[in-house]
This record gives C-alpha cells, structure tokens and sequence, in this order.
C-alpha cells in the first residue's frame, strides 16, 4: 500500500525534483558552453600563421588575411607560391572602379573575383583581339584590364601593357598574382 502524503508534502518533494533538474540543466549548458569555446579557441590559435608581416588565419579551408583594410581569401599561402616568377607592375588602383576582363576563365578568375569583386566596376568573359573566339565574346586588347589563362607546364605570370598572363597552375598562379598586386611580397 501507497503511503498517504499531505498536499504540502508533495509538493515539497516536486520543488525538490524541479530544483535538482534545473541545477542539472543550467550546469550542463554552462559546461557545453565553455567546452566549445575552449575547442573552438585552440582551433584558431593553431591555424594562425605570419608571412611577410601579415597575419593569416584558415576559416573554411581558404587563408584569409586582412590587408589594406580589405580582407582578401587565398587557397595557398605567399610561402607556398614563392617559386613562381611573377613579372607585372599593376597594383589593387589599377583595376579599381574599371571594367575586368577574362579570356579562358576557370578557377583563378573565380579567386580574383572573391578579391576584386568590390573593387572593379564589372567583369565578363572576353577574348584577346586577333585570336579566335567561340561564341558572342567582345575582343578585347591590352589596353583593357585583361587577365588571361593559359595552360603551361610551369607556372608564370607576366604583364603586357594591360594584360596579364597567368599561365600554369591557375590557383597557385593566381594566389601569387594576387599577393602581388597587394604587395605581399
């Protein structure tokens, strides 16, 4: 048999349940809490690292670094891209509030435009002046801000007038374009 409770004693012993259960809530939040910023605080002290007086940080598997005032994201770090020969003289002023135009866009003219989306007035696809073209492209020629991918075996980016030629690998090729023309050099 059920042993015979006053009201005050039941609820007495629900308060009780109640407390013990908020106290075991409030510390399990408070604990998973600080846990995830402990974990999460490591994670982004380790992956912090100096070149050529910038600081870069990793976030989603890309470098980003804050330059000139402008946060700029890059998939390989000026160290990593050091061995490519990189002979241009165009800085971020040259191409801000210009139109940007791309001849055999792929993967760099997509880096470019993470960059420099903000600060050029437009881009399209083009193609070079004199060469055949596929489709409705306007020809451009090197008077216009014209960066052009090539195919190669080794990685190279030169300047001709307005034209940049970044040939080889697109994505390493293109990183050192860029720091370049930020002066991270």
């Amino acid at each position: 048999m059920r042993k015979i409770r006053t009201k005050a004693d039941a609820d007495r012993k629900m308060k009780r349940n109640n407390l013990i259960v908020g106290i075991v809530l409030v510390g399990l939040l408070v604990l998973s809490t600080a846990g995830y910023s402990l974990i999460s605080s490591d994670e982004e002290d380790s992956d912090g690292v100096s070149e050529f007086g910038v600081d870069f940080y990793r976030s989603n598997n890309m470098w980003a670094a804050e330059i000139g005032g402008g946060v700029f994201w890059f998939q390989n770090l000026p160290s990593e891209v050091s061995d490519i020969d990189v002979n241009i003289s165009i800085g971020l002023g040259d191409y801000a509030n210009q139109p940007l135009y791309f001849v055999n866009p792929n993967e760099g003219a997509s880096e470019i435009l993470n960059n420099f989306g903000n600060y050029v007035l437009r881009y399209q696809e083009a193609c070079l002046v004199n060469s055949s073209c596929d489709g409705d492209l306007p020809a451009k020629g090197c008077d216009s801000n014209l960066i052009i991918f090539e195919s190669g075996d080794s990685n190279i980016v030169y300047q001709n007038e307005s034209c940049v030629f970044i040939v080889g690998d697109a994505v390493r090729a293109t990183d050192a374009f860029l720091y370049n023309v930020l002066g991270v050099n």
